[in-house]
C-alpha cells in the first residue's frame, strides 16, 4: 500500500510540473511595436504571455488519465518583467496564501506537495506580492474571472507523425482561445475549438517515443495595478500520454 501511494504522489508532482515548468526564452516573445491585446504562445509553452505586459499570472487546472487514473491538480506560475522581456524577481509572489517557489530565471511556479497532493483548489484566486524591482507590493482578486471548460481527449493514442493527427475533445466552452499541443509543436486558434489538425509535415520534428498532447482552453483578462499593466489567466489543460511514431 506504502508502494502504491508513493507512486500515485510522484504522478501527480510530475503532471504539477509538466503543466507548469517554464523556460525564459520560451514564454516571452520578441515582439516589436506591441498591439494592446495580442497573446503569443511560443513553440512547447502552455502559459501565453501577451505583448504588452508587466505581468502575467495564470491559475491551471490540469486533468490526466493515467493508467486508469484520472487526476485533476490546481497549479499556477506567474512572471514579472520590468520593461524588457527578461524575468525579474518581484519578492514573494502567492495564490490563495500559498507561496510559488521562484526558479533561477525568475519564473514563478507552484506544484502539488505532500500536505497538498492535489495542489490548489482554486474556490477563490486572490494573488499578492511583496515587491521588488520596479514592481510594487500589491494584491489582486482574480475570482471573478471563470475557468473555461474542455472534456476529456478523444484522439487515439498513437501519434503517426507521417499520417498527420487530429487533436479532439468533444467540447470547448468559456475560452478566449484554445492551445493545442503535440510534445513541443502548437497551434492556438478559436476559444469554441475543440478539434486540431496537425500535417505531416508540421509533426516531422518530432522525436519518435513516449510524449504528451494537450487541449488547453485559456482566458485572459487585464489590470492595471500600480501602474502596472497585470494580465490574469485561468486555464484548463486536458492532456493524454501518447505514442509517437
Amino acid at each position: 500500500m506504502k508502494n502504491k501511494k508513493t507512486t500515485f504522489f510522484v504522478l501527480l508532482c510530475s503532471l504539477g510540473m509538466l503543466v507548469s515548468s517554464c523556460d525564459k526564452e520560451d514564454l516571452i516573445p520578441e515582439i516589436p511595436e506591441p498591439e494592446p491585446t495580442p497573446v503569443s504562445t511560443p513553440s512547447g509553452s502552455t502559459t501565453p504571455v501577451p505583448s504588452n505586459a508587466d505581468g502575467v499570472m495564470w491559475a491551471i487546472k490540469s486533468t490526466s488519465s493515467v493508467q486508469g487514473f484520472t487526476i485533476e491538480i490546481g497549479t499556477a506560475v506567474g512572471f514579472f518583467m520590468n520593461g524588457t522581456t527578461d524575468l525579474v524577481n518581484v519578492g514573494t509572489v502567492s495564490v490563495n496564501s500559498n507561496n510559488l517557489s521562484m526558479a533561477s530565471n525568475n519564473a514563478y511556479t507552484f506544484a502539488p506537495s505532500q500536505t497538498m497532493p492535489t495542489g490548489l483548489d482554486f474556490s477563490s484566486t486572490e494573488w499578492a506580492a511583496t515587491g521588488a524591482n520596479g514592481h510594487a507590493a500589491f494584491t489582486y482578486d482574480a475570482s471573478s474571472l471563470v475557468f473555461p471548460t474542455g472534456s476529456a481527449i478523444t484522439s487515439p493514442a498513437t501519434v503517426t507523425k507521417a499520417n498527420g493527427y487530429t487533436l479532439t475533445c468533444s467540447a470547448v466552452s468559456g475560452a478566449d482561445s484554445t492551445l493545442f499541443m503535440i510534445g513541443n509543436v502548437s497551434k492556438t486558434i478559436s476559444g469554441s475549438a475543440n478539434s486540431c489538425t496537425f500535417s505531416s509535415s508540421e509533426l516531422s520534428g518530432l522525436s519518435v517515443g513516449t510524449s504528451v498532447v494537450m487541449i488547453v482552453p485559456y482566458k485572459l483578462m487585464q489590470a492595471t495595478v500600480n501602474g502596472k499593466n497585470y494580465y490574469f489567466g485561468k486555464e484548463r489543460v486536458n492532456q493524454l500520454a501518447v505514442s509517437i511514431e
